[in-house]
């Protein structure tokens, strides 16, 4: 990356890794457990997470109230200051977008990824106009726009570039490989782009152009996670295809029915890691008894492997 300097540049620079993106845990209450909050970020960043994003889909954003993202994004912030790159994550209306992509700013976050916009009408350039407002209202961060409609392509994301300086990324998250590398080949602008469907797109795109790729799995075995990294960066193809092999049904459990429980299975993972409770908010649900079991024998598959490395 050569088109940024200054705070902006080093954050680009650090961003070059797996992104988590943490669960938020849920007291008995049902309210938003914020301790165990930011133990779980002191976990990730101790582990050697070097970037993770509080709000983003895995913590269930959409199903946060505006407080509850405020004292979720400043648990965070807190617990893990400048030992990894802090992103928070905005969306919703415009002025929503902006207001709390101003006081992540003020808590101290590096970044901020903006959520696709969820009205069901959305034209390119109001995804452009958008994305920019937002980055607009906080100049002095990075800006890490999430693409996960088709209808966005490389002419708009270089656009949006263009409009504002601090966008530094794009989180894609279109399950189209050729697509990915359409759009990184359309883009005519320094971007670091980043696989924004986890570990099962991260191969793909890395081959397309990605240096970086998103994370749920983290939550459970950072080291899986790391694992893959480390293969990609060293262009080994065998172990990257062995790492997938390892988590493929546990990536296939979270990616069925249109990801329906993507959530629900990193949580109950963790639940029976004695991590953080299972619980979900509607509409996700916790998963029935069956997929339990078939989540306590991948834990036990991936311990006993890790017992014999």
């Amino acid at each position: 990356m050569t088109g940024h300097s200054g705070p902006l540049a080093d954050v680009v620079a650090r961003l070059g890794t797996v992104v988590g993106i943490p669960v938020v845990p849920y007291a008995p209450d049902g309210g938003v457990d914020l301790a165990l909050t930011g133990k779980l970020a002191d976990r990730l960043i101790s582990s050697g997470l070097g970037a993770i994003t509080p709000n983003g889909n895995t913590g269930e954003f959409y199903a946060l109230s505006p407080r509850e993202r405020a004292d979720v994004a400043r648990t965070v912030v807190d617990a893990v200051g400048d030992r990894a790159v802090v992103i928070v994550g905005v969306g919703l209306d415009l002025a929503t977008a902006r207001a709390e992509a101003q006081r992540a700013a003020e808590l101290g976050a590096h970044a901020v990824m903006v959520h696709q916009p969820v009205l069901p009408y959305m034209s390119r350039q109001g995804w452009v106009e958008y994305t920019a407002a937002v980055a607009d209202a906080v100049p002095r961060l990075a800006v890490l726009p999430y693409v996960s409609s088709p209808a966005i392509r490389g002419a708009d994301v270089a656009a949006l570039a263009r409009r504002a300086a601090n966008v530094v990324g794009i989180k894609y998250s279109v399950p189209d490989p050729v697509g990915f590398a359409e759009t990184v080949q359309d883009t005519d602008a320094d971007l670091l782009w980043i696989a924004g469907l986890a570990e099962s797109y991260a191969t793909s795109a890395w081959q397309a152009g990605a240096r970086a790729f998103t994370s749920g799995l983290v939550n459970v075995v950072p080291e899986i996670s790391f694992g893959l990294l480390d293969a990609l960066r060293h262009d080994d193809a065998a172990r990257a295809a062995a790492v997938w092999r390892r988590i493929r049904r546990f990536e296939q459990l979270r990616a069925r029915d249109r990801s329906a429980d993507n959530v629900s299975v990193v949580k109950e993972a963790m639940h029976q890691l004695g991590l953080c409770d299972r619980s979900v908010r509607p509409p996700s649900t916790t998963l029935p008894d069956a997929d339990r079991v078939e989540i306590t024998r991948i834990l036990e598959e991936w311990t006993d492997r890790k017992a014999q490395a």
